[in-house]
């Protein structure tokens, strides 16, 4: 009898910790995120006399659920700060607390027509669950019948493309944030992710002028190989890997490497103002970095040091023999980074960055370009459908709380 109790206890007890595991497919969030999910579903549904009690009974329990957990409500806008292929990014305050915050909103209706190039999972799961210091950190992701939200840091230095407009680089400020990006791919690949969309414009600024990593919405996670299988093409033209490019053609298999090319193509931006491959039309572009032994050409001036041309050369090399290939302690090893007595990759993040943003309050957007009001997105939503097509089960267990771990 008392072996029963024991295991029952045992059960209750394992149980319950799958409950307030935020990394578990049924923790109470995402409990909670199935049954309004299942009630949004059937809102238009023919009505039957089952179906009528089972709707009767928790319609209103989920709109109490809707209003007592974090909720768009909470928030005031500040303004719009950025703009995404999916939706927009918005200084935010909570009003219970004062603090700032940067919300992501995606629309829903764009993620399920898209749902193989829209990543909103990983972009969550990485932000929610990294300990690093050089990723943007989630505070809290929660939804509605139309969007996505994402509360997270706000990161008030800008992102890097406005510093590359406002600063001539030496290389004693490139190598500082070279090194930096490649502490943040390390830790987004020890995750076991790659970003895939490396450029100035996911790199952030914070307020000691230290590098964040941010837009997580086209990682995707490796096999346990250490490799990924996709044949679809994501990133930005400029910054695009080779391997990644014939993935569209073959059955595109890839690993971190892809990530190191875009910092040889961000490191090549900062050193000489331009990207390596420029061209005035995206098939000159492409065509360049499919043959990048032939077009990667180095201006006379500005004069480049033996040791940044070298790293370059690295990175932007054949995938086989990429730099980065056999792992980060290479990169580290390079004499780009060992020639120098400023920081150690232990202690860079304790330096003093090159460059300071001036601030002057916490609501400071002066980084940032400015965005007008109407520039976000008509909230186009799912139609309501007499039949069952289960549209908001996609998002179950999305929300998020940094405060329940």
């Amino acid at each position: 009898m008392a072996t029963t109790e024991n295991n029952f206890v045992q059960r209750r007890r394992l149980l319950e910790e799958h409950l307030v595991d935020p990394h578990s497919s049924i923790s109470i969030d995402s409990l909670l995120d199935s049954v309004i999910a299942f009630i949004y579903d059937c809102e238009g549904l023919k009505k039957t006399k089952n179906f009528d009690g089972f709707y009767g009974k928790f319609h209103e329990s989920t709109r109490e659920i809707r209003n007592q957990r974090v909720n768009i409500d909470d928030f005031e806008t500040i303004k719009i700060i950025g703009r995404g292929a999916f939706g927009t990014i918005d200084l935010v305050r909570r009003k219970a607390t004062g603090q700032v915050y940067a919300m992501k909103t995606l629309n829903k209706f764009e993620m399920v027509k898209k749902y193989d190039s829209a990543l909103f999972w990983e972009e969550r799961s990485i932000m929610a669950f990294s300990n690093s210091d050089w990723i943007v950190k989630l505070h809290y992701a929660f939804q509605d019948v139309s969007s996505l939200y994402m509360i997270m840091d706000y990161i008030p230095g800008g992102n890097f493309m406005t510093l590359l407009e406002r600063y001539e680089m030496d290389e004693k400020s490139a190598r500082f944030y070279c090194a930096e990006v490649v502490l943040a791919l390390d830790a987004i690949h020890s995750m076991g992710y790659i970003h895939r969309d490396v450029k100035p414009d996911n790199i952030l600024l914070d307020v000691y002028g230290h590098i964040k990593l941010a837009d997580f919405g086209t990682c995707i996670e490796m096999d346990k190989d250490g490799l990924v299988r996709s044949n679809i093409a994501i990133g930005t033209p400029d910054y695009i890997s080779p391997e990644i490019l014939k993935s569209v053609s073959t059955s595109g298999v890839y690993g971190p490497e892809a990530d190191w090319w875009s910092v040889g193509v961000f490191l090549y931006e900062m050193l000489l103002d331009e990207t390596p491959f420029d061209a005035e039309s995206l098939v000159g572009v492409y065509h360049k970095i499919m043959n990048h032994q032939e077009n990667l050409i180095f201006p006379e001036e500005p004069v480049l040091s033996n040791a940044a041309r070298t790293l370059i050369c690295a990175f932007l090399s054949d995938q086989s023999t990429r730099l980065g290939k056999t792992g980060v302690e290479e990169i580290k090893a390079h004499p780009f980074f060992t020639n120098q007595n400023e920081w150690t990759w232990e202690t860079i993040r304790q330096a003093s960055a090159p460059i300071v943003p001036l601030l002057t309050n916490d609501e400071d957007t002066s980084n940032f370009k400015d965005l007008e009001k109407n520039d976000h997105p008509s909230k186009e939503s799912f139609s309501v459908s007499k039949t069952f097509i289960g549209n908001q089960l996609s998002f179950v267990g999305f929300s998020f709380s940094n405060e329940a771990q």
